[in-house]
């Protein structure tokens, strides 16, 4: 007993000087037996609070996630130490970002946690979403809107030398090849700047985070509209929230990715649609067009390096054969699956499939 009491004493004096919020729960007493005054800053309530109903703040805190905390309950009994646990809460009307290190001592029957208040540090990463998601959207912009009329000229260029050599326009034919270099040298450069941002993205790591799936997808959606507003957009989901661990930034340029690749081989006034089911313990995102499809003999390759399967796409976006590769890679970092099913002159359909949580 004096050494249980010694314990608790040297978890208090550490508490109390601490800048993360520290709390201790007794499995047999079936109450809080220690917490700090930076755990209830944390969570935006009264130290008396969290110890007289901490299960019900911390329900009340995670909100729509609360399903959450039986599943972390559930791996600590069987892990006994959970490290770097994402939380995602509502403290006072403000949403806070949170991680957590839980250890299960099951001989005193006691579970303490140590949680850091990252919103700061989260906040600066949502911008870096936020501007990837922009360069991603002007990457999208300048392959299909820029390289399209760049091979249009390219193509028109090609039409006025063979005028040429019937009337045999020197001074013009001068003129034609330094456009058409200047063109082809844009597009190679284009080109080789796409090829570059893929390869640099299946060599990034993975980083757990919680998220809100359906916001990231809602935002992919929203760019395409503004930039493919011929084409129609649909999302099917039951549900306004889900929330997973995984990485966010992978997980939007999979889902933008896919959604680029379908407006880039659908017509306009097709439809692209995006269906998310939730299950148990994971949850898809199916992404459909009514484009031109796949060819049957290039299937087989579709997510190969490099690809024989590149297309030019319908406004002459060229291919640089490593979307696809490097998507499917992307999602096997994040322990997902991909599959596909398509057929010439009616559409592609590709599945995703990722676990929930990752601890």
């Amino acid at each position: 007993m004096a050494e249980t009491k010694y314990q608790i004493a040297t978890v208090k004096d550490i508490g109390d000087i601490s800048v993360d919020g520290i709390f201790v729960y007794s499995l047999h007493e079936n109450k809080v037996t220690y917490c700090n005054h930076m755990l209830s800053e944390i969570f935006g309530t009264t130290m008396e609070n969290i110890i007289d109903r901490p299960i019900e703040v911390l329900k009340e805190a995670l909100n729509y996630d609360s399903n959450y905390l039986e599943e972390i309950l559930q791996q600590l009994q069987s892990k006994y130490t959970l490290s770097n646990v994402q939380m995602l809460i509502n403290a006072a009307g403000k949403s806070k970002y949170l991680t957590a290190d839980i250890y299960y001592i099951e001989d005193s029957g006691v579970v303490m946690s140590i949680i850091k208040d990252i919103t700061t540090l989260k906040e600066h990463e949502n911008y870096l979403v936020d501007f990837g998601a922009r360069k991603d959207t002007l990457l999208d912009m300048i392959a299909h809107n820029l390289s399209g009329p760049l091979n249009l000229t390219a193509n028109l260029l090609n039409l006025v030398d063979e005028m040429n050599k019937v009337e045999k326009y020197k001074k013009i034919d001068n003129h034609t090849r330094l456009i058409r270099e200047n063109t082809q040298q844009c597009i190679e450069i284009i080109n080789t700047f796409l090829k570059k941002e893929h390869l640099e993205s299946e060599r990034v790591f993975v980083k757990a985070n919680r998220f809100n799936a359906l916001e990231k997808i809602k935002i992919v959606i929203s760019n395409m509209r503004d930039f493919n507003p011929e084409k129609g957009f649909k999302l099917v989901v039951d549900k306004d929230e889900l929330y997973i661990s995984g990485d966010d930034v992978k997980f939007f340029q999979i889902v933008h990715n896919l959604f680029s690749n379908a407006c880039k081989f659908t017509h306009a006034n097709g439809i692209i649609e995006c269906e998310v089911k939730d299950m148990d313990h994971s949850f898809s995102v199916r992404i459909s067009d009514n484009g031109i499809g796949i060819p049957e003999h290039l299937i087989p390759y579709i997510f190969t390096k490099n690809t024989p399967a590149s297309r030019t796409g319908l406004k002459g976006e060229k291919s640089i054969g490593m979307g696809l590769y490097i998507i499917k890679k992307l999602v096997e970092l994040m322990k997902g699956r991909i599959t596909f099913q398509s057929a010439e002159n009616k559409g592609t359909t590709f599945l995703l499939t990722f676990p929930k949580e990752n601890f």
